[in-house]
């Protein structure tokens, strides 16, 4: 007689109490993290590519001295370098030039300007927002042809800017104290006077962060400035109206030599593209100057693209 036994059922896998599907979002928010804080490092290093530097902690340490001199126009800029960022994202511009800085520096600089120009309002933070997408846009355009966008995009919306305030209603801060030509630290002040900063001792402060990047370019471009001092300080009691446009030419004077180190031309080509700025300085300044105008950075510019179009070397930037 068969004796019926129990029969014994496979056992069931047991479920893990955690799915495998549950670690799955940390990788990715890990990802999404990594991707926010790349993108965040190109919103700071913006502020460096001002001066040719593609670094993410000079720029923050520019943005350090920028908040000491004046916390409207530093929010400013870093206002306009998010959105040039946030742009330059939402058109799927290349990722590593994204990051460092290169499509955000012209709206960093449009936003540090429109913050020591004019006080704050709606039309203000609107219409900034238009011109810093500008900015992005021209400077895309310029890099996909290989042409250097320097700070051509910054010229072109401030002077439209410039234009247009009577019918936007842009009303204009009071400005900050110019740099003496009196002593050789006018061309520290210059320096400073490149993002809006006009006392020497914070002038000094971002020349020394230049020097970290790049001492031998920042010490030529310096040299170049020195020599444009020193014509200045020469013809100022012959040509009182040159002493108005001293800081506009030590400005583009500075920037015209730092650019073309950076592009890698020869000492001599800085020191005659610094030379040419100073000209055009003069030159468009007695032009701009009885209507009211302000050149910006434009001789700058054009004494770069000149010299580059000129001579022939190695460009290790496309700016």
């Amino acid at each position: 007689m068969g004796v019926n036994r129990p029969v014994r059922s496979k056992p069931l896998p047991m479920s893990s109490p955690h799915p495998a599907h549950a670690s799955a979002p940390f990788p990715l928010l890990t990802a999404q993290l990594r991707r926010l804080t790349a993108e965040l490092r190109g919103t700071a290093a913006s502020f460096a590519q001002i001066y040719f530097i593609p670094s993410a902690s000079a720029g923050l340490l520019l943005f350090a001295v920028l908040t000491l001199a004046d916390g409207t126009v530093a929010i400013s800029g870093f206002a306009a370098s998010f959105v040039a960022s946030a742009v330059a994202i939402g058109l799927r511009l290349p990722r590593e030039s994204r990051h460092t800085g290169l499509y955000g520096y012209n709206g960093a600089l449009t936003g540090i300007a429109f913050g020591a120009l004019w006080q704050p309002n709606a039309i203000y933070a609107l219409w900034l927002a238009i011109c810093v997408c500008l900015t992005v846009m021209a400077t895309a355009a310029l890099a996909r042809r290989n042409l250097p966008a320097l700070t051509g995009p910054f010229v072109g919306v401030m002077m439209g800017s410039w234009a247009m305030q009577p019918g936007l209603g842009l009303t204009p801060r009071i400005g900050a104290l110019d740099c003496g030509t009196g002593t050789p630290g006018f061309v520290f002040c210059a320096v400073g006077q490149v993002v809006f900063v006009a006392p020497l001792v914070l002038g000094l402060l971002v020349w020394y962060v230049l020097a970290l990047w790049n001492l031998r370019a920042t010490l030529w471009a310096l040299a170049a400035a020195v020599v444009v001092w020193s014509g200045i300080a020469l013809t100022a009691a012959q040509w009182p109206a040159l002493a108005g446009q001293a800081v506009g030419i030590g400005v583009n004077a500075f920037l015209a030599a730092l650019g073309l180190g950076v592009f890698g031309r020869s000492p001599a080509l800085r020191f005659v593209g610094a030379g040419l700025a100073s000209l055009l300085c003069v030159a468009l300044g007695t032009w701009l100057g009885p209507l009211g105008w302000p050149y910006f950075t434009l001789p700058f510019n054009l004494a770069v693209w000149i010299v580059l179009a000129w001579s022939d070397a190695p460009r290790p930037l496309v700016r």
